[in-house]
């Protein structure tokens, strides 16, 4: 089949630009059709019979090669990518298919095949119409809406743990889930928190955690999810990061909070990595909090794109010797990178009033304002753990989530942070999946 459709105004494109689209459905290439009337000509290729002599033979003839990248294809579909490349290094490509929730793979695999860009079929025309006229080069003429304003830089957060095992990642979990606005509750008509799929939704989410701390996952393990899509490729796509891939590609606690994980099996990229601060400002147009985990990570390798673009460092660490002394040489590493300035606050975690070294004290002797002091509460936390659950799902009023309230005041989000406050809704509207750890 030569699937044609006249898709452009006139007015627009050249005469007979055609849009090659490789699939190996026919019914899809006729539903690309469709979505593209009045835009382009579309011509269909099966991807199974793909030849190099018939590709050199036609080369040269479309403006678009579009690949399938539907959750059945996408595999087909980045084998082709890899033989189009290197028969014509350069070539644009860009995938096809879906960003619903059940297909986000596609679109994790066309991201990693290095596409341009992704149409997606669930789109709007003007969406697609869009899209189609950019990826041509063709100016865009929309139907003059407004110039939208300037999108509001969204806030960094470090979560530095001066030592492994101070309790950083478990903070981490527990600001993130608390710190991320609710969308309005439309029925109440299942309380199995385990069931809710926030990737449903068609809004960014407002809060992403970064989980870089070290062992791995830790994060990611608190709140019971995982995902095939990790720092490191985020990283190698960090230009190409956009709403439509936090949306699909990161997995999503059921409070909405999105998370983007080291992966516990890949090597820790260096913290001097070009494609850091790139990354790191693309995360920073789309949500309005990015918090990120350092717990267990020593200072060292902490990315400085990171560190330079923050806007609160928290250095989490409790009244142990071992810890004051690992403040001190975090403190002086700070200092020589120099990062060591008034955005760093100090937040002891497991605070034991009869201790003898005191959370004022400690703050006094390295010249930091002291943030919080969280009570120890280590078996509470464990026990929650052992549920799957967070702290303030099972004991909403628990003196430790109480006494997260001066940070999450700090957090610009439009979350409520009234930790005082009895939420009983709480308890079904942020729950974790069934994974658990215990800290």
């Amino acid at each position: 089949m030569n699937a044609l459709a006249a898709i452009l105004p006139i007015s627009k494109l050249e005469p007979g630009v055609d849009v090659l689209f490789y699939s190996p459905d026919e019914k899809r290439a006729q539903r690309l059709t469709a979505r593209l009337r009045d835009l382009a000509h579309v011509q269909w290729e099966d991807s199974r019979t793909f030849s190099p002599e018939r590709w050199e033979s036609r080369r040269g003839t479309q403006h678009l090669i579009l690949l399938d990248y539907s959750t059945d294809s996408a595999n087909a579909s980045t084998a082709l990518a890899r033989q189009l490349t290197a028969l014509a290094p350069g070539l644009p490509l860009f995938g096809v298919g879906s960003t619903a929730s059940d297909q986000a793979a596609g679109v994790l695999a066309a991201l990693r095949a290095g596409v341009l860009d992704f149409f997606d079929m669930d789109a709007s025309d003007h969406e697609i119409r869009t899209l189609l006229e950019h990826a041509l080069h063709l100016p865009v003429t929309p139907a003059a809406p407004a110039a939208p304003a300037p999108r509001k830089r969204g806030q960094l957060v470090l979560l530095l743990g001066v030592r492994p095992g101070v309790g950083a990642s478990t903070l981490a979990a527990h600001l993130g889930v608390l710190a991320t606005p609710q969308p309005p509750e439309k029925s109440p008509r299942r309380l199995d928190s385990d069931k809710q799929d926030p990737a449903t939704d068609t809004a960014t989410p407002k809060t992403l955690l970064l989980d870089l701390g070290q062992p791995a996952g830790d994060a990611e393990l608190y709140l019971g999810i995982g995902s095939d899509f990790h720092y490191a490729d985020a990283l190698r796509s960090a230009s190409r990061i956009d709403a439509t891939l936090i949306r699909t590609a990161l997995p999503h606690h059921a409070s909405h909070l999105a998370v983007l994980a080291q992966g516990s099996e890949m090597p820790l990229p260096p913290p001097d990595a070009p494609e850091a601060a790139i990354l790191v400002e693309r995360l920073l147009e789309h949500v309005e909090m990015l918090l990120c985990d350092l717990g267990g990570l020593p200072t060292r390798l902490v990315p400085a794109a990171l560190l330079r673009a923050a806007d609160e460092i928290w250095l989490v660490a409790d009244q142990g010797i071992a810890s004051v002394v690992s403040l001190d040489a975090c403190l002086r590493e700070l200092e020589r990178i120099g990062v060591r300035d008034h955005r760093l606050s100090l937040v002891i975690n497991r605070h034991d009033a009869d201790c003898g070294i005191g959370a004022e004290q400690i703050a006094k002797r390295f010249n930091l304002p002291l943030l919080a002091t969280l009570p120890d509460r280590s078996r509470a936390l464990r026990a929650s753990a052992n549920q799957g659950l967070l702290l303030h799902q099972v004991t909403p009023r628990d003196p430790y989530v109480r006494a997260l309230a001066p940070l999450l005041a700090k957090l610009r989000t439009g979350a409520s942070h009234n930790a005082a406050t009895p939420r009983w809704k709480t308890l079904f509207t942020r729950g974790g999946g069934p994974r658990w750890k215990t800290p």
